[in-house]
């Protein structure tokens, strides 16, 4: 079961996040979508795919409680091997629509799955280990899928294939791994649903708890964190590639060796933000989390302008600028992270850490719309620039907080 789910856990959020950065290439090379309509397109392909998420992860657990675990995520990764497998058979962008709507389906599946189960698995006193090991075979499944999964339409062109033919194939590999992570987790995973399932409260009772919680300005201020943070990473995953083979294919590439070498860069951001996570946690452990939060959101606001300002990303430069990304990206996740756990109180700690994800989900959602929309309008680095500025804001909001409650006890029993 354990080995099951590290393997799970090095899957999971890296299927999730390629679908996004193999896009590019369908939208270049095979749909032929204008250049100057591309970054709207996939800024709605995304949100789509959040607000399907949104509304179905209550049911997801809802199912997982009744059927079991193993079942909703086997089912999940199913799912997501069918919606890979129809996504490059897409003849227009509509299609692409449904098409993302059912790979949301799975990645609902799937995200809550893995979520649940970090909860259910480990005894007390290791579970602060495995949510750690988790979380780091997470990044590596992101660096190793995306990178190598974007090398596969080059692959295949260079074998031979024509431009839509290298597309199926490249998508059709993907559908085959995620045929065979579903059947891992089908085997391998521990069947059945816990005992003892808490009581769920009705949704607007927990909506309330979390919004009355966020009279503590900590609280609130992890809400905001947590929309900046989240939206920053739907940033990365959705237009980084997009931007880099529009770069690539105006200076005379093939899409497929675009993206190709945009995921060199993709990779740079990714182990950057890994190895940042170390120096980072130790960091924010030391210090009080509102004046962490404040510090972290100072790099993401300084590492996302940076790379807002650059007009050629396929420069020189632009391999620093994604090192300062990587450090950026995580020091945002953790210390929002960091912050709601410890000023979420006991009573109610699960509706104020819903309410947290809530906020992440609307930061998701606002930042792929207003970014898709930037990215064609204004310049392809735009969305960055935006949550640059967006981080700013956030930091001058935390050291207001940090003043003002620096001398306030903790909520009970989270004196950590």
């Amino acid at each position: 079961h354990f080995t099951s789910l590290l393997i799970a856990s090095f899957f999971t959020i890296g299927l999730m996040t390629l679908v996004g950065n193999l896009q590019p290439y369908l939208l270049n090379a095979v749909l032929h979508v204008p250049l100057e309509e591309q970054g709207q397109v996939s800024g709605n392909l995304g949100f789509v795919n959040e607000l399907v998420v949104i509304l179905f992860i209550g049911l997801v657990g809802v199912a997982s409680d009744k059927v079991g675990r193993r079942r909703v995520y086997a089912a999940g990764f199913f799912i997501m091997t069918a919606a890979y497998a129809l996504y490059p058979l897409a003849t227009s962008v509509s299609e692409l629509y449904v098409y993302r709507m059912l790979f949301a389906v799975a990645a609902a599946c799937v995200s809550g799955m893995l979520g649940t189960i970090l909860a259910d698995y480990p005894l007390e006193r290791a579970r602060g280990k495995l949510v750690g090991a988790c979380f780091v075979l997470n990044g590596l499944g992101v660096a190793v899928l995306v990178t190598q999964g974007a090398k596969l339409p080059k692959r295949f062109t260079d074998a031979g294939f024509d431009a839509i033919e290298a597309g199926q194939f490249a998508y059709w590999s993907v559908a085959a791994l995620c045929c065979i992570v579903a059947f891992l987790v089908a085997f391998g995973l521990r069947g059945g649903a816990p005992a003892q399932v808490e009581k769920r409260e009705p949704w607007f009772t927990t909506l309330r708890i979390g919004l009355n919680a966020a009279r503590d300005p900590r609280v609130l201020l992890a809400y905001f964190a947590a929309m900046v943070s989240r939206g920053d990473l739907a940033i990365i995953s959705t237009f980084f590639l997009l931007w880099i083979s529009h770069a690539g294919v105006a200076q005379g590439m093939s899409p497929a060796d675009a993206l190709a070498r945009g995921s060199i860069l993709f990779l740079i951001v990714q182990v950057t933000a890994l190895l940042w996570a170390i120096i980072v946690t130790f960091l924010i452990d030391r210090i009080n989390r509102v004046l962490a939060l404040s510090i972290a959101m100072s790099l993401a606001a300084a590492s996302y302008m940076t790379v807002g300002m650059i007009d050629d990303p396929l420069g020189d430069g632009m391999k620093w600028a994604c090192v300062f990304l990587g450090i950026g990206e995580m020091s945002g996740v953790l210390a929002a992270q960091s912050l709601i756990g410890q000023v979420a109180p006991t009573r109610g700690r699960g509706a104020v850490v819903g309410m947290f994800g809530v906020f992440g989900a609307v930061g998701i959602l606002a930042s792929l719309k207003v970014g898709g929309h930037l990215f064609d309008s204004w310049r392809p680095s735009a969305p960055y620039f935006v949550m640059g500025v967006a981080a700013a804001v956030l930091m001058c909001g935390a050291l207001w907080v940090y003043f003002a409650t620096r001398n306030r006890p903790l909520p009970a029993a989270q004196v950590a």
